[in-house]
């Protein structure tokens, strides 16, 4: 077994110890989490780390448990504070593309880049895919099956004696 392993089942152990069976949907949220930050590559690890401490974070605080397997979760936390706090926004994390149509001449003599409009997307509506006729029919014989089966619901529930 390696180490990766050995960590996750003593670790999703941990949190079904903690939650004690009052959570099993947080139990099951965290073993996905914790599955996806172990398979993630390097570029995306520290993200899904932070999805797990936050999501561990939550289990805390809902269950606040005394138990050797809570202490060791709140370790974990303490350990792992830093990914708990979103990053800062810089500066550089924002890319604006742009197109230049063309260089400005100002009176003065300054030079000015003229950016060029961006096109709009296409919209992909679904008249390209299928026909509206042929949208409108499958919708109307959705509609009417749909109505037939509600009337004849009624029909039994109401009409015909039991």
């Amino acid at each position: 077994m390696t180490d990766e392993s050995l960590f996750y089942r003593r670790f999703i152990e941990d949190v079904r110890r903690c939650a004690a069976g009052r959570a099993p949907a947080s139990v099951a949220e965290i073993d996905l989490r914790v599955q996806a930050a172990l398979a993630a590559p390097p570029q995306q690890r520290e993200s899904r780390w932070a999805r797990v401490v936050a999501a561990v974070g939550d289990l805390l605080t809902a269950f606040n448990g005394r138990s050797a397997a809570a202490g060791r979760l709140r370790e974990f936390l303490r350990e792992n504070a830093d990914l708990e706090r979103p990053r800062d926004v810089a500066i550089t994390d924002f890319r604006f593309v742009q197109r230049v149509d063309g260089v400005l001449r100002l009176r003065d003599g300054r030079r000015v880049l003229m950016s060029a409009r961006i096109p709009r997307a296409a919209d992909a509506s679904l008249d390209e895919v299928v026909a509206a006729p042929a949208r409108r029919a499958a919708e109307w014989t959705v509609y009417g099956l749909c109505g037939g089966a509600a009337a004849a619901a009624l029909w039994f529930a109401f009409v015909v004696p039991v």
